[in-house]
């Protein structure tokens, strides 16, 4: 048997240095793509179920505030990139295999929808904001009050449509990160899911703080509630992926298990954005108060971020050809000696 020894430069950080591109706007985008769809999801339940009445903030005002978000998120996003001019080259055509492909379209369509529900939901939310629009010059009375007035009529089958695209803008948001199989830490069917259920956390706190009555604060923060419990579970099952999958998805996990990003991972996100919320919405369940819950609720945005930030960052610092040299030295030195010439083996 000819045993070899095989020599690499990958492990050398000058010749194969880890790349980290994505900076703040990419976590920005992803906590405020998440947001909107939450607020997308909400607002077309509450229309959806005829809640209207129980939550008049989720039906009526959160749709004109997530199209702020999403157009905010929009922003950030379009700040990281490097050619600015060629944005238009997402619309051209559709790849089915790329996920950014997917979320480009996904958002194209979230943002009429989006406009229509809030549209709709301007009369009883902002009148005075609508009772201005009406009036403006030229298109107020016939262009702006004709839309109203039809996104009202289909306001029901709009919120259903909402939901769906909620859902797909909040799952997309992780599926953005694992579909670059390139990332150890990133490569994980569980982000999709995480991504959605915190989303949806961070768009029912928001909701709760602007929530227009006691018993609309009250029922959002029974939902956050149960987000956060099954956004824990998520979480820890995606260490356990990690902890299960090869060498380098294990070696990435421990970034956050002891490594460089530990206290911002647990002691930010876990325990200020879920493990404090979670005690605190637990502790009213009975009777939502106003200040408990308003802290709570920051809190899960902060969490929500955090994850988001915490995702970007130390994915980036992984990667499949950053590995360990595992050769044993005693070995190599038993080669150099064992009578063979080492030119005509290395």
């Amino acid at each position: 048997m000819r045993e070899e020894v095989l020599a690499s430069v990958l492990a050398n950080p000058r010749v194969e240095p880890h790349l980290a591109i994505w900076g703040w706007q990419i976590a920005t985008y992803l906590f405020l793509g998440g947001l909107a769809a939450g607020l997308l999801v909400f607002s077309g339940w509450a229309v959806a179920t005829r809640r209207v009445g129980r939550a008049p903030f989720a039906a009526n005002r959160a749709p004109l505030i997530g199209l702020v978000v999403l157009a905010i998120g929009m922003g950030t996003l379009f700040l990281d990139l490097e050619r600015k001019i060629n944005v238009w080259r997402f619309y051209t055509h559709l790849n089915p295999t790329s996920p950014m492909s997917w979320g480009a379209w996904i958002l194209i369509v979230v943002f009429p929808v989006f406009a229509l529900l809030a549209l709709a939901g301007l009369p009883d939310g902002f009148p005075r904001l609508a009772s201005k629009l009406r009036e403006l010059p030229v298109i107020g009375k016939s262009l702006v009050a004709p839309l109203i007035g039809m996104s009202g009529v289909i306001r029901g089958p709009l919120a259903i449509v909402g939901i769906g695209l909620g859902v797909a803008l909040g799952i997309y948001t992780g599926v953005l990160l694992s579909g670059f199989n390139a990332r150890p830490f990133w490569h994980s069917a569980l982000l999709g899911p995480l991504f959605l259920v915190s989303g949806l956390s961070t768009g029912a706190a928001l909701l709760i703080l602007g929530a227009a009555t006691a018993e609309e604060r009250h029922l959002f923060s029974r939902i956050d509630l149960g987000l956060i419990i099954v956004e824990m579970a998520l979480v820890f099952l995606f260490l356990i992926d990690m902890l299960n999958g090869d060498a380098l998805q294990q070696h990435s996990v421990f970034l956050v298990l002891g490594g460089d990003a530990t206290e911002l991972f647990w002691i930010g996100f876990i325990g200020l954005g879920l493990a404090v919320p979670l005690t605190l919405e637990t502790a009213m369940w009975q009777r939502s108060t106003a200040l408990i819950a308003g802290v709570a609720s920051v809190l899960v945005l902060v969490g929500g971020f955090l994850l988001r930030d915490v995702m970007v960052t130390t994915g980036q610092q992984t990667s499949w050809t950053s590995f360990h040299n595992q050769f044993n030295a005693s070995l190599l030195a038993k080669l150099r000696t064992d009578g063979e010439n080492p030119n005509g083996r290395f």
